[in-house]
């Protein structure tokens, strides 16, 4: 993006030199620094926050569930200038705790009240629901009552070493890169399919059934199977997410182009049914090694058949063998392929033309510094 900054910044800082030195624009030096200064500075930043917009992504992270805390604390009595760091049921009213006044040249006094808000909570005590895991973070089950007097049945469903998957931002140098990664194909052939994402505090489907038909039972089933198999396998930091489709080979590179290449931690598995057999596969992954996406797709080719527990065998045994999860500084080289998005060049674009002269003029006409 540097480039970029000096790109535009550089015919700004000549259009001030000609206003001034050619235009006989009456501006002091200082007045031109500080125009250059704060020119520069705000196309820098322009451009950083383009950047940040481009790399700015999150990811699926898996872990387990580790504790149950149902916790119960006492709460304020009467009225309070505060709010309590845990009890939140409370009513208010607003106190008038004094005024400020002030007397004008004719000496007319006028007095302006100042109000407070207080707070009294309704509940001597409340109790709430925590789940800890060992992502690490902590989920707050809602509770069905507004005391926490009931257990809600949400947080009993709740079992130890339960899955978890949360989402996580972070910077991804390969979602800024992605379009030149993908020269082949048809953009406007992009795959309509959303990328997974949490739901119901923790969890997440990542088996998609899409062009080919698949049973209730078995979506569901296989979306458990799969949670189960990302918790076990969450100490390699990988995500396997899996798809089952009716379509072209194709499909795959339309897919990870809208998925703008996937996630650093993502295993993606496309496997393209012919009726009931397997008819190709694909797996796209950033493991440190290739060996994990050869293994999958080669066995599964093998097999042939849609069998959950065996493609789920296959899965687990592979990425646990082989798959190395890369750091995000590896791909950090591909920031220098990044062009800023439309919006960024507009913006710069009308300092350099309507922004930046109209501040020349103006010091021309105003004397500042």
């Amino acid at each position: 993006m540097t480039y970029y900054a000096l790109l535009y910044f550089i015919p700004a800082l000549a259009a001030m030199g000609i206003a001034k030195i050619y235009l006989h624009y009456s501006i002091t030096w200082r007045e031109f620094a500080i125009q250059a200064g704060g020119t520069l500075m705000v196309i820098f930043a322009l451009f950083q926050a383009a950047g940040y917009s481009m790399t700015y992504d999150t990811k699926l992270v898996n872990g387990v569930v580790t504790e149950l805390r149902p916790r119960q604390e006492s709460c304020p009595v009467g009225w309070q200038d505060f709010t309590d760091d845990f009890c939140t049921e409370y009513t208010t009213r607003t106190v008038k705790r004094g005024e400020t006044c002030t007397t004008n040249s004719n000496g007319v006094r006028t007095c302006t009240p100042i109000y407070d808000t207080e707070y009294r909570y309704i509940y001597p005590w409340e109790r709430r629901y925590f789940v800890d895991s060992d992502v690490p973070e902590t989920f707050e089950i809602d509770r069905v009552d507004r005391q926490g007097v009931n257990t809600p049945p949400r947080f009993s469903q709740i079992e130890l070493g339960e899955p978890v998957t949360v989402s996580q931002t972070y910077t991804n140098y390969i979602r800024a890169a992605s379009a030149s990664l993908f020269n082949e194909g048809d953009p406007e052939g992009t795959a309509p399919i959303a990328y997974p994402r949490v739901e119901d505090y923790y969890r997440s489907n990542r088996v998609i059934f899409t062009g080919y038909p698949a049973t209730n039972e078995l979506y569901q089933q296989w979306n458990q199977e799969l949670s189960q198999l990302n918790a076990d396998i969450r100490e390699t930091g990988a995500n396997v997410i899996l798809v089952i489709t009716g379509n072209p080979e194709s499909f795959a590179t339309e897919l990870a182009r809208a998925w703008e290449s996937h996630n650093i931690n993502d295993v993606v598995v496309t496997i393209g049914m012919s009726a009931d057999r397997v008819a190709w596969v694909d797996v796209r992954s950033w493991s440190d090694t290739s060996r994990v996406e050869l293994e999958i797709k080669n066995r599964i080719l093998d097999l042939g058949t849609l069998d959950n527990t065996a493609i789920n065998a296959i899965i687990r045994d592979s990425v646990t063998e082989h798959y190395t999860l890369q750091p995000m500084e590896e791909f950090e080289y591909l920031a220098d392929e990044m062009a800023p998005p439309n919006w960024a060049l507009i913006v710069a674009a009308v300092i350099l033309l309507i922004v930046s002269p109209f501040v020349t003029y103006y010091f021309h006409k105003n004397h500042v510094a």
